[in-house]
């Protein structure tokens, strides 16, 4: 039953990071297109966020929880590593932020046109969903990173 839940856990990062990867390419790609032609852009971006992004981030949280539970039965007598902690609170802290900031900004600025009365909302939210991306996309990598150095530290 373990492999199975770490199977969820890696799965779930590579929706999370893989979206996260297709969001951030298709904004670059996305700044050279018209600005009529941007609208479409942050709604394919909205539509990656809540097939990839979410559903990963909730897998990996939700299969991260679990496997800490299995465990911490296991844990010494001075508790968890210091890797294991970091990736467990950089990757909670990292899904905060998909679930509070980008999520909902993604959403509402999918129904937004660049031009015209909405264009100031438009690109207010549109660099809260770019900070707020960069942020949690930083705080995942390293999530991981601690991860695959509490795995295979020496």
């Amino acid at each position: 039953m373990r492999a199975l839940w770490f199977f969820l856990h890696v799965f779930g990062f590579i929706l999370w990071i893989g979206g996260a990867l297709a969001v951030m390419a298709m904004g670059v790609g996305g700044k050279r297109e018209r600005l009529e032609d941007q609208g479409l852009v942050v709604r394919l971006q909205a539509l990656v966020y809540r097939m990839l992004i979410g559903p990963g981030a909730l897998v990996t949280v939700v299969s991260g929880f679990v496997l800490t539970l299995q465990m911490y039965g296991q844990a010494t007598a001075v508790g968890l590593s210091h890797g294991l902690m970091a990736m467990q609170g950089l990757g909670l802290i990292a899904a905060i932020v998909v679930f509070v900031v980008a999520l909902p900004t993604s959403a509402k600025l999918a129904r937004l046109e660049p031009i015209g009365a909405d264009a100031a909302p438009f690109h207010g939210l549109r660099r809260r969903l770019i900070s707020a991306g960069m942020g949690s996309g930083v705080l995942a990598l390293l999530a991981l990173v601690t991860g695959v150095l509490y795995r295979y530290r020496g």
